[in-house]
């Protein structure tokens, strides 16, 4: 039999899908702005994060710092062990956790084991004779803005630069490992649109831009209209007026006390040798299961038989005939990963061995599917093996199906009732 650990090369993304009504526990989440060094004019800004463990076990705690404009798939962490019931606090984190000295803006990635935490920054003025600031809460992973998931920001108000009037900025963090593109639309009280503009944010990148960028010339109470086409990200707004850079957080909506539309269940799936567009599927090669829970793929188990790989059909022998196991559960790193990153594929990198623990190969596999109606799935699964010698040599390259021209497997799922 074979023994296998399974790596998921994926992301951490999000789709607006829980209902809150103040700061929300989960295993992930993000703190969509942070800063440190010289603002406008003469602010000087810290950000202090508190992090509250509401569990009644220890929880570890992964903290990334993801800076503006960046890829930060690679991004360090630091970790901590937070005791139940107890916070941490984290002073001038940029500083004093992640060594950052100078202007810095970014956001923060925070991912727990062993429980839920919450999380919820303070990011203030170190004006003379005291400090002044706004709060922003950790944002659960299964919050953010996803395609077909828009939401809208109130209250903006970009008005000029003198004592009395206001300006308005956007911050928001791709919640993905790969690109999101996200449009924002700027709309007046009476509904009529003064400006748009779409931008293309890096994998955990945070992004940041005053609300001029877009393009709207003077305004005063605007609605901002965010839509996230690709990826996923989480938005936040901060109003401050112009005579002290004081800030107010604007925060995006969501429905509460209500189901939102995720996909969540328990799908189960099969896998078809037949990539042929326009022809029915010969019949199922494999199958298994899959749960998603609030909006995130949270494990998937399935196994793979005879994938009828022949690089010599004169033979009539397969040349790769093992049967494989697909399993989020073998990975103790695995994080959620939003079902909405599956429409662009995400990669699953298995390692597998023989019972005696000799190694034998390696299987990249990368999953594509979009979910219709919250109850259905239909994709593709394409597989590369490398790394096998001997008589397992076979299983090296594109394990594809045997139709002519060959593709990838279909796949389909289905959610249980």
């Amino acid at each position: 039999m074979l023994r296998r650990t399974v790596l998921f090369v994926a992301l951490i993304a999000l789709g607006i899908s829980s209902a809150a009504l103040a700061l929300s526990p989960a295993s992930q989440l993000f703190v969509p702005a942070a800063a440190r060094g010289q603002g406008k004019g003469t602010s000087v800004w810290v950000t202090d994060l508190y992090i509250f463990n509401p569990g009644t076990t220890s929880v570890n705690v992964d903290l990334y710092y993801l800076p503006r404009d960046t890829d930060n798939t690679s991004a360090t962490k630091v970790s901590f062990t937070v005791q139940p019931g107890n916070t941490l606090v984290l002073p001038d984190v940029i500083l004093n956790t992640f060594g950052l000295s100078g202007s810095q803006g970014g956001a923060f990635r925070i991912v727990s084991t062993g429980g839920e935490v919450l999380a919820n920054c303070r990011i203030y003025n170190q004006a003379t004779g005291g400090t002044f600031g706004q709060g922003l809460e950790g944002i659960p992973a299964g919050d953010a803005v996803t395609p077909g998931s828009p939401t809208d920001i109130v209250g903006l108000t970009d008005n000029g630069t003198l004592p009395g009037t206001f300006r308005t900025n956007i911050f928001a963090t791709n919640t993905s490992t790969s690109q999101t593109v996200i449009t924002f639309t700027l709309v007046s009280t009476s509904g009529t649109q003064l400006a748009t503009r779409t931008y293309t944010l890096e994998p955990y990148a945070a992004f940041y831009a005053p609300i001029g960028d877009l393009g709207a010339g003077s305004f005063d109470n605007a609605t901002l209209h965010v839509v996230v086409t690709s990826g996923s990200a989480v938005v936040v707004a901060s109003k401050n007026d112009n005579t002290f850079s004081d800030g107010t957080t604007l925060e995006a909506w969501w429905k509460a006390g209500t189901a939102a539309a995720t996909p969540d269940g328990t799908y189960y799936l099969e896998v078809y040798d037949n990539g042929t567009p326009n022809v029915v599927p010969e019949g199922p090669v494999g199958g298994g299961s899959m749960t998603v829970a609030s909006g995130q793929v949270t494990s998937l188990l399935a196994s793979y038989i005879n994938f009828d790989k022949d690089d010599s059909p004169a033979d009539g022998v397969a040349d790769c005939p093992i049967v494989f196991e697909l399993s989020t559960a073998a990975d103790q790193n695995y994080v959620p990963v939003v079902t909405s990153a599956f429409s662009s594929g995400v990669t699953i990198s298995n390692e597998y061995q023989y019972s005696d623990a000799t190694l034998m190969g390696d299987i990249d596999w990368t999953i594509t599917f979009t979910v219709s109606n919250n109850m259905s799935i239909s994709g593709t699964v394409a597989a590369v093996g490398s790394n096998f010698t001997g008589q397992d040599a076979g299983c090296n390259g594109a394990l594809q199906d045997g139709q002519n021209p060959p593709g990838p497997f279909l796949l389909y799922g289905g959610k249980a009732q």
